[in-house]
């Protein structure tokens, strides 16, 4: 068996891990300063050199924190947004006849059937000028079908009878809706919510086509650290502290359902 896995193990390695330690060097890396006179004569960053100056300046300059901030803060937003309007849609699937089910499913899915750039374009025309708003919307249009569609797995897997049984023993249907499907559906509403939560930490076509620059997330950062500023010391920087937070809420979240799991 092991040896069957070596060839997998060996493009993963390849393919993820070394990237991603390369991308931890370069931000350990010294860019320069200005105020050097030889600081660029070496492009993009200096080989060999060790510094944490990179860091210390993410967490050091407002201009950085506030993108961290506006970042996470826009997860977070468009996540409750996203999971709400997904659940709101899932529920409508899982009591939908087949006819009108398979039905509400295409309409689900239909924004990831258009070209992304000419449905950002189209939203942008749709909500005006740049702004917060347009942001939210469009990243909550990007990742409202992935929402939908993990909660209604879940909702699926839900039998229907015991609805039924609620309301014979006298529930409303809101009380058998809290205490029956809601409960049932959580795995999927978890799954929902982590998922939409990791993407949108790494928003860039919202932001970057339909907000302003103080609506510039992480990732439009690291663009243009790296094709406008050719700072990639500092791209890499950003990119491992955002590889950081996101390995952290995956750890955390498994955690989090493999304690709920044994209770």
């Amino acid at each position: 068996m092991r040896k069957l896995l070596a060839p997998a193990a060996l493009l993963w390695t390849i393919g993820v891990l070394g990237p991603l330690l390369w991308i931890l060097r370069l931000s350990l890396a010294w860019q320069g300063s200005p105020k050097d006179e030889h600081a660029y004569d070496v492009l993009f960053y200096h080989p060999g050199t060790w510094t944490l100056e990179n860091y210390a300046r993410i967490f050091s300059e407002w201009f950085y924190v506030r993108m961290l901030l506006f970042t996470a803060g826009l997860a977070l937003l468009v996540t409750a947004v996203s999971v709400t309007l997904g659940y709101i849609l899932a529920y409508a699937v899982y009591r939908a006849t087949p006819r009108f089910k398979t039905a509400l499913l295409v309409l689900i899915v239909m924004p990831k059937l258009t070209n992304i750039l000419v449905f950002i374009f189209g939203l942008k025309i749709m909500l005006g000028p740049s702004g917060l708003l347009p942001v939210v919307a469009g990243e909550t249009f990007l990742l409202l079908p992935y929402a939908a569609m993990t909660i209604a797995a879940a909702l699926e897997a839900v039998p229907r009878h015991l609805i039924d049984t609620a309301r014979g023993l006298g529930a409303r249907p809101a009380a058998a809706f809290w205490n029956v499907v809601f409960p049932l559906s959580l795995p999927g509403v978890v799954a929902a919510v982590l998922l939409v939560l990791l993407w949108s930490l790494g928003a860039f076509l919202g932001p970057y086509l339909l907000g302003n620059p103080s609506q510039y997330t992480v990732a439009v950062q690291v663009d243009r650290e790296t094709n406008f500023d050719l700072n990639w010391a500092l791209a890499a920087a950003l990119n491992t502290v955002m590889m950081v937070s996101v390995a952290a809420i995956g750890y955390g979240a498994s955690r989090f359902r493999s304690r709920a799991a044994c209770r």
